[in-house]
């Protein structure tokens, strides 16, 4: 018996999807409950633990994966479609796509946009939590040039985060404690406005 292929919807097709469709999010709890909030109803589910609690689930139940960015929410469905599901929603863009369009969430989502400077800082501090005792390489120093450092761009953000990266393997951080801070600073990088484009 073959299943029903994976259906691929956007946050504005939310609304398209039946009521009572099951939201399984597939992410690990620190992400759920973390910056970028999780959607109204959701079951928190991560991916190393879907196919065993997925088991007694009803298999015609229609059910919604979402993620981060859409990608192991799409695992998460070839795995269900595997399983002999037949009914499967993958949310493209994820919780950042989400965030991006401005729906409601739940969760320590801060609701609406964060400052470039308010990133700025928590990365500091980040990358102050990470060397713990060790005394840290200066924030500055991940910035080109003076002017990035005071008001940085969503860009020179992310290769502040990169050069944070780089240095902390080249320093002997613990690797999963590196992504898991990058990952955490670019979910907060990603809730950063783009400047306008300035009118002619």
């Amino acid at each position: 018996m073959s299943s029903a292929p994976i259906h691929s919807i956007v946050p504005r097709e939310l609304h398209t999807l039946p009521p009572s469709i099951r939201r399984i999010d597939v992410r690990e709890p620190d992400e759920f409950e973390g910056i970028l909030g999780h959607l109204p109803r959701s079951e928190l589910v991560p991916l190393s633990t879907l196919t065993i609690v997925a088991q007694p689930w009803l298999r015609t139940e229609p059910l919604l994966l979402i993620c981060r960015s859409g990608a192991r929410s799409m695992k998460a469905a070839r795995l269900l479609e595997a399983m002999g599901f037949q009914a499967l929603y993958n949310l493209e863009g994820g919780m950042l796509a989400v965030n991006e369009a401005g729906f409601e969430i739940e969760g320590q989502s801060p609701g609406t946009r964060v400052s470039a400077g308010q990133v700025r800082d928590a990365l500091c501090a980040a990358v102050r939590e990470l060397y713990g005792p060790l005394t840290p390489p200066p924030c500055e120093s991940f910035f080109e040039g003076p002017s990035a450092f005071p008001s940085p761009t969503r860009r020179e953000l992310l290769q502040a985060l990169e050069r944070v990266g780089a240095r902390a393997r080249a320093d002997g951080m613990a690797a999963d404690a590196i992504e898991h801070l990058l990952r955490r600073m670019r979910d907060r990088v990603a809730l950063v406005p783009e400047p306008e484009e300035p009118r002619s």
